[in-house]
């Protein structure tokens, strides 16, 4: 059911159309509800809707195969594309933070009527929803743009959750909350911004897989066949795949062509069983070499 929706394309699409219909939904209860935190709360929509169109052409890019320029692909659109979600959010929540903090010191105070108490319940109710949803679709692609998608969702969550506090509370006889609670979605924002940027920032300087999963699978390699040990393995992360070079020692006493099937039966093992790799180059060594990881 719905399978024209499980896909990375089609997930960012369908939130694209989700923060169309919410800015304009928060955006009217904002103003006809005399609410600051759910106008504050419809432009986070609007940065969203932003957000999303710059996520979808970083999908689109990120799928196109490998070429002569770009020989491992074009991933990294994927995490560039989360960067400039990090970057929309720096900029919402630093908007709303100014907004919410001046209309605090000019005592810019009314109470909000139940037509934004209606407007942010159902925006918790929808944005929940479509974070559970572009998250199982974010890790099933393993999509870093998508996460970041996923991640703003939730921070609409509580941001919305905040407004809904502030909101009711300026209605029973607190109005100065109502601007207060804009201060509380900017700083929500602020601080999503900062998880999604430290995350995909790394990608960019030619991270490795990490000496864990190099352990791994250098030992999952001396289990092989044919394989007697490995002297290196290192790799680097583009987009969400890992591009892997590994030098592997064979028995001296062998044939070229044996041992470029013995490197061919790795490669097929490791990409078969790591699907987070997306390629490995294995540099075959006769055992009695002793191998250290070049320079360049």
């Amino acid at each position: 059911m719905f399978n024209f929706l499980q896909s990375p394309v089609a997930c960012t699409r369908f939130s694209l159309i989700v923060n169309i219909f919410l800015l304009v939904i928060k955006m009217f209860a904002g103003i006809v509800g005399r609410s600051q935190a759910l106008i504050a709360d419809s432009l986070n929509s609007l940065l969203d809707i932003v957000a999303n169109i710059a996520v979808w052409f970083g999908l689109k890019i990120a799928q196109k195969p490998a070429d002569k320029e770009h020989p491992y692909g074009h991933g990294n659109a994927d995490n560039i594309a989360a960067i400039f979600v990090g970057l929309v959010l720096v900029i919402t929540g630093g908007y709303i933070g100014y907004e919410a903090f001046h209309a605090i010191l000019d005592k810019r105070f009314s109470e909000p009527t139940y037509i934004a108490t209606s407007a942010a319940v159902l925006t918790i109710v929808i944005k929940e929803i479509l974070y559970r949803y572009t998250m199982r679709i974010g890790k099933k692609y393993r999509s870093p743009a998508v996460i970041a998608n996923a991640y703003d969702h939730r921070s609409d969550v509580i941001v919305s959750a905040g407004a809904l506090v502030g909101i009711i509370l300026a209605q029973v006889g607190y109005p100065i909350l109502d601007p207060l609670a804009g201060l509380w979605v900017a700083f929500f924002i602020l601080k999503q911004a900062t998880k999604i940027m430290r995350e995909n920032l790394p990608t960019l300087m030619v991270t490795s897989p990490g000496v864990s999963m190099e352990s791994e699978i250098a030992k999952f390699v001396s289990g092989l066949k044919g394989v007697i040990g490995v002297g290196w393995i290192r790799g680097r992360l583009v987009g969400a795949s890992y591009y892997l070079d590994a030098a592997v020692c064979v028995s001296s006493k062998i044939t070229v062509q044996e041992g470029h099937d013995i490197a061919t039966d790795i490669k097929r093992a490791i990409l078969e069983s790591y699907p987070e790799v997306a390629d490995i180059l294995i540099h075959i060594e006769p055992e009695s070499e002793r191998y250290q990881p070049p320079l360049h």
